[in-house]
């Protein structure tokens, strides 16, 4: 009896203690639905008290504490550095919101009603990587003009942009060759002065569709050309340059074919050596040639490929299509660009034989055109475009054997990949795929992952004095931008041809 007797005074107790735990946690419930459902009082003062993420950039969701901000967000304005914020809900004591982007001032200021309040601490702006339009205008159905020579900001069409190179000499200037014109016959290069803000057309005498261009190691371009027409076509073409300081000046009258032959579209100098590396699409032919040993004026004759046994490099599989080489700065290898295999190559460079080895796959499949950002082969991209080699610094802070990041268009995914060292695979720039949005492709600026869009983009250039990217959005034919926002930055709230609000993003 004892014992039951101590049970039952147990249960007593138990049941006094949940009855107590009840009643706080329906008092607190109530409080607090007080505190979420109370509807504004234009009697009582709007206070905030705090704020989180105190930093981070635009687009980040932004809770701010305080009381009398009510339930009805139509009546609730936020503005952070004097932008405003999206709300998107309040709950008397909390308004939740998403930050501006380029909100650099940092000060949040609430209006519900007639009431207005500025927060005692700023939120803490860090910079992002953005994208905004440099030059390049048509209509809404792709339709403008070709300005031969304008200012940046009325240009006009900017028809297929293919190839970006920076002058060595004139680091400012910024050549662009285009594979496709309106009229399909005069496809000049284009020249960008950025410190200008001027671009200029230079027109290629009996020249037709310069794809790459590169540089001798001093200081002349090679343009690969491409014609159509019999074995003694001009290929890899030296335009020497002149005695003018603008870095434009390349005499026509002292050009020199290195090569003849149909169907070349891809040439590079090896960095080390100086020697010029040039591919025959059609039979997947890479030859090498020295400048020392063979002068600048031999006019090697490469008809249908066969070339000169002495010249052949390597061949690369999936023979009559489009490709390209990059070196890699130190020149220790070079990256193929399988454009219409969906892939992209590696041949390393021998250090007794001083030649490229044969390649092999780094990155996707032959035939393979998908979105996947994977591994080495399990990775998947859909007709890479120009790539361009980008310094990782904590790659170097690491002292690790290689210090650069692969950047390359994946133009049919409307975006911009990344290919490590190790040959992971990721997306930089633009969505890649349609994900929450209805549209992986359009033209909006912004921030570089979840904002901005991109149309078929094709040709890549990297200037490391300013860490900004230079885009050829061919779909789009635009030329755009992609650096870190500074207070000046315009990222052009345009509509973007997906048509989304900011709330779907």
């Amino acid at each position: 009896m004892k014992c039951k007797t101590m049970k039952h005074g147990n249960i007593g107790l138990q049941c006094m203690m949940l009855a107590f735990i009840f009643a706080v946690c329906f008092s607190s419930c109530n409080d607090d639905k007080d505190a979420t459902s109370a509807p504004y009082d234009p009697n009582q003062p709007v206070e905030v008290t705090d704020f989180t993420p105190k930093s981070g950039g635009g687009k980040k969701k932004m809770i701010i504490y305080g009381s009398n901000f009510g339930i009805d967000r139509s009546i609730i304005s936020v503005k952070i550095g004097g932008k405003e914020a999206i709300v998107v809900s309040a709950k008397g004591s909390s308004i939740y919101c998403s930050t501006p982007e380029s909100c650099f001032e940092g000060t949040i200021e609430i209006k519900v009603g007639e009431q207005t309040v500025v927060a005692s601490e700023k939120y803490q702006y860090e910079p992002q990587m953005v994208v905004t339009d440099l030059c390049g205008d048509v209509d809404e159905l792709g339709n403008g003009n070709v300005v031969e020579t304008g200012p940046f900001d009325n240009c006009g069409k900017i028809a297929y942009p293919f190839w970006f190179s920076f002058d060595p000499q004139h680091p400012h200037i910024l050549y662009l060759s285009q594979t496709v014109t309106d009229n399909e016959k005069n496809r000049p290069l284009r020249v960008l002065d950025l410190e200008k803000k001027m671009i200029y057309s230079k027109a290629l005498t009996n020249i037709d569709r310069a794809t790459t261009i590169t540089w001798t190691n001093d200081g002349d371009m090679i343009l690969a050309v491409p014609q159509n027409g019999g074995a003694e076509n001009r290929n890899n073409i030296i335009l020497k340059r002149g005695s003018s300081t603008d870095g434009q000046d390349f005499k026509e009258s002292s050009w020199v074919a290195l090569a003849r032959g149909n169907a070349c579209n891809g040439s590079m100098i090896l960095p080390q050596t100086g020697e010029l590396y040039f591919n025959h699409r059609a039979t997947g032919n890479v030859y090498r040639y020295n400048f020392i040993e063979n002068g600048y004026n031999n006019n090697p004759n490469v008809p249908n490929g066969a070339g000169l046994p002495d010249l052949l490099a390597f061949s690369v599989p999936n023979q009559t299509v489009d490709f390209s080489m990059v070196p890699h700065p130190t020149g220790k290898y070079i990256y193929i660009i399988m454009h219409e295999s969906h892939y992209i190559l590696r041949s390393n460079y021998d250090e007794e034989t001083k030649k490229l080895v044969t390649p092999y796959i780094v990155c996707g499949q032959s035939g393979q055109a998908d979105y996947k950002d994977l591994v080495g082969i399990n990775a998947r991209i859909n007709k890479p475009g120009q790539g361009v080699f980008v310094l990782n610094e904590e790659y170097k802070a690491a002292n690790k054997d290689d210090w650069y990041d692969f950047y390359f268009t994946d133009t049919e995914n409307h975006c911009i990949r990344v290919l490590t060292p190790d040959g992971v695979v990721s997306t930089f720039a633009g969505r890649g795929s349609a994900s929450a949005s209805s549209y992986k492709w359009g033209k909006q600026n912004g921030e570089v992952r979840e904002r901005a869009r991109f149309n078929k983009p094709v040709a890549l250039a990297y200037d490391e004095a300013t860490k900004t990217f230079y885009v050829g959005d061919s779909g789009n034919f635009k030329i755009r931008k992609i650096a870190k926002e500074q207070a000046s930055d315009d990222l052009g709230e345009e509509d973007s041809n997906d048509n989304q609000s900011e709330e779907n993003q």
